[in-house]
């Protein structure tokens, strides 16, 4: 039912330390970051810029808040990240040098190869090799860089806890009204040690950037996530 608690849901520890940061995003840092997440999607210029600042103010840094950015472009795509990574510039400066694992090499393919699947497989759990399976039959232009390019370059960075990171894909999600990735990243913030609070937290933090039946719907799919995720 809604709002009901789960008291056999407790924040799991990720076990693979080299993907977890130090940084802690607790309460306000985290609820802010999901409206950054939000405004990215549905905000203007000045939303976002406004987010940027309320981050910023709640001790999150210039480096975690690009990795949002970074984020978002494998759920809504070049422009949203480019205006993103434009208006941060504008908050923070531009960065001294580039990050030194972005360039396309064979080496640094094939890390992202294996960290993705690595990570995909945490996030999914049980269900990795169907999903795989059925990616590979219905979007096979997508296959191989759903785990190169998705979750081994982009969602298993070192600069941002891979539990952080996928509720900032909860936030996306939820605003995008994409229920079925939706219900998914639910429970792969669960597989990855995101507490029952937490992801209602994001979720109602997207309510400013979505439409007003949107954060039924979203909290509709929380509760669906975590039933499953107590009977896994």
């Amino acid at each position: 039912m809604p709002g009901a608690n789960y008291p056999n849901i407790r924040s799991r520890s990720v076990k693979d330390k080299s993907l977890a940061n130090k940084r802690d995003f607790r309460g306000l840092a985290l609820t802010n970051t999901a409206r950054l997440a939000s405004a990215l999607i549905n905000g203007g210029e000045d939303d976002i810029r406004t987010e940027f600042h309320r981050c910023l103010d709640s001790g999150i840094t210039a480096e975690n808040l690009r990795e949002v950015v970074l984020t978002s472009y494998l759920f809504d795509g070049y422009p949203t990240a480019l205006e993103g990574f434009r208006l941060l510039s504008m908050v923070t400066g531009i960065p001294n040098s580039p990050p030194p694992d972005i360039k396309y090499t064979g080496e640094s393919i094939a890390l992202w190869r294996t960290r993705g699947e690595k990570l995909c497989r945490m996030v999914y759990g049980k269900q990795f090799d169907n999903l795989t399976g059925l990616v590979a039959e219905f979007a096979p232009e997508l296959a191989d860089a759903m785990l190169v390019e998705g979750y081994g370059k982009v969602l298993s960075r070192e600069k941002l806890d891979p539990k952080i990171r996928e509720l900032v894909v909860v936030a996306i999600l939820a605003v995008k009204n994409r229920p079925r990735q939706l219900l998914s990243h639910c429970l792969g913030a669960l597989r990855l040690g995101a507490s029952e609070k937490e992801l209602r937290d994001v979720i109602e933090a997207t309510a400013e950037y979505s439409s007003s039946d949107r954060l039924p719907r979203s909290t509709a799919i929380l509760e669906d996530a975590l039933r499953r995720f107590v009977k896994s």
